[in-house]
C-alpha cells in the first residue's frame, strides 16, 4: 500500500460494523457512521471485521468471505492480492456533486465497472460559503466546518463500490471552491499562490485533509488520495505568516 507522510494522505476508508440492511453499495460509512451497513438481500458481501467489498449476485442472503485487500505498490507496478492490478477507468468528478441519489450514484459506478474499468477518479471537495446542495466544507469568515451530513461525508460514503477509486482533496481552479476559497476566507486576498506559501492556509488545508481521510483510513475500495486537481502557481509570492 502506498502512503505519503504527514496527515495529508492515507490510502483507504474505514467502515463500521454491520447494522441494518441498506441498498447496494450503501454500507461504506467510515468511522463514526451510524447508518446501516448490511448489504441488500440481492448481494454477496465480502467481509473481515467490517464490510469491504460488494458484488452483484442472485443470492437472497449475504455471504461472508475474506477481504479482497488493498491495492499495493509492487516495484514499479500495482498489485491486488498478489496479482497485477492495472489502472483502467474514467474521470467521474460529477457523481457526488450534483445531488444524485445513492441509487443513481451506484448505477453510474456500476456501469463504469461493467465496462471492465478497475478505477474511477472522482472529487471529495466542494468549498462553499453558503450551504447549498452537495458540499464538503462550509466557510463562515475564517472558520471552516466539514459537512458530515447526508450532503457531505454521508454522500461521499455512498461512492464506495466495485471499482477502486482515487479521490481529490481540493481544486486549483475556482470550480467547486478550491484553493482560492482558502486564500480569500483566511487572508482576504485574491492571490492564488498564497495557498502554497501561507502557513495559515496550509494548516487549514491539512486540517481538512486529516479530518476527511482519517474517517476512511481502512477502506480497501479507495486506491489513493490525490491532494489537488491540476495544482500550479505563477511563482514565488514571498508571503510569510
Amino acid at each position: 500500500m502506498l502512503k505519503l507522510s504527514t496527515s495529508l494522505v492515507a490510502l483507504a476508508l474505514a467502515v463500521s460494523p454491520v447494522l441494518a440492511q441498506q441498498a447496494l453499495y450503501a454500507q461504506c460509512g467510515g468511522s463514526g457512521w451510524t447508518g446501516g451497513t448490511t448489504a441488500a438481500a440481492t448481494t454477496t458481501v465480502t467481509t473481515t471485521k467490517a464490510i469491504t467489498t460488494t458484488t452483484s449476485t442472485t443470492s437472497t442472503t449475504a455471504a461472508a468471505s475474506t477481504s479482497t485487500g488493498f491495492v499495493k505498490a509492487s516495484g514499479t507496478r500495482f498489485s491486488l492480492n498478489g496479482s497485477p492490478y492495472t489502472v483502467v477507468g474514467s474521470n467521474a468528478y460529477w457523481v457526488g456533486l450534483n445531488q444524485y441519489s445513492t441509487t443513481d450514484m451506484n448505477t453510474a459506478f456500476a456501469n463504469i465497472a461493467a465496462t471492465g474499468a478497475t478505477t474511477v477518479r472522482t472529487w471529495g471537495f466542494n468549498e462553499v460559503t453558503s450551504a447549498s446542495g452537495d458540499y464538503y466544507q462550509l466557510w463562515s469568515g475564517s472558520t471552516a466546518t466539514v459537512n458530515t451530513g447526508a450532503t457531505g461525508l454521508g454522500n461521499f460514503a455512498s461512492k464506495c463500490n466495485k471499482a477502486y477509486q482515487k479521490f481529490l482533496r481540493t481544486n486549483n481552479w475556482s470550480d467547486y471552491g478550491g484553493m482560492d476559497v482558502y486564500v480569500t476566507q483566511l487572508l482576504s486576498s485574491a492571490d492564488h499562490d498564497y495557498f502554497y506559501t501561507s502557513s495559515t492556509v496550509l494548516a487549514a488545508y491539512q486540517k481538512y485533509v486529516n479530518t476527511f481521510v482519517s474517517r476512511y483510513v481502512n477502506e480497501p475500495t479507495i486506491l489513493a488520495w490525490e491532494l489537488a486537481n491540476e495544482p500550479r502557481c505563477t511563482g514565488s509570492t514571498g508571503y510569510a505568516q
